[in-house]
């Protein structure tokens, strides 16, 4: 469908509404501190109205969403030389949430393709299939980095907790 600018501004604010808590959350768990997340998504949007996308439908814009933001979130953290930097802020932002009993800390200790897929299956509710088209990895891999990233999570929560 294409759009006058006046529809792409209103479409646009529609998909901000809709996705940006999820974007967000998704590129925090990344990044690992709030302006970068924020700098993620807004890099999301801007590549969005630039390029236009038309999708068949609502699932199929989402999931280019969430590429976009995780692959701009990854890069940014490949040129970031200063991962001390990244791993104080993590703990700050962690540390600032009672209710999640350090959960949020050990989680920000595991890899992050582990990391990655528990987050959008545990906190997003992905399928597990929709995760390996997301990811462009096989149903198989996706499982095991499920498995993999909760046996880390569960020994490193409870080494926490000792």
């Amino acid at each position: 469908m294409s759009y006058n600018r006046l529809q792409q501004e209103e479409h646009i604010a529609h998909i901000l509404d809709t996705y940006g808590d999820l974007l967000y959350r998704m590129s925090l768990s990344i990044v690992g501190n709030r302006a970068d997340a924020e700098d993620m998504v807004q890099d999301t949007f801007v590549t969005y109205a630039e390029q236009a996308p038309e999708f068949p439908d609502e699932a199929h814009e989402k999931q280019w969403l969430v590429k976009v933001v995780r692959n701009n979130s990854l890069m940014l953290v490949r040129k970031n030389k200063n991962r001390e930097r990244i791993l104080s802020e993590q703990a700050e932002i962690s540390v600032g949430r009672d209710a999640d009993y350090g959960i949020l800390e050990v989680l920000d200790s595991i890899p992050e393709k582990y990391r990655t897929v528990l987050m959008l299956h545990y906190v997003e509710e992905y399928r597990v299939e929709e995760i390996a088209k997301v990811l462009k990895k096989s149903v198989s891999a996706v499982k095991m980095r499920l498995s993999r990233g909760r046996d880390m999570l569960a020994e490193r929560y409870k080494e926490k907790m000792q």
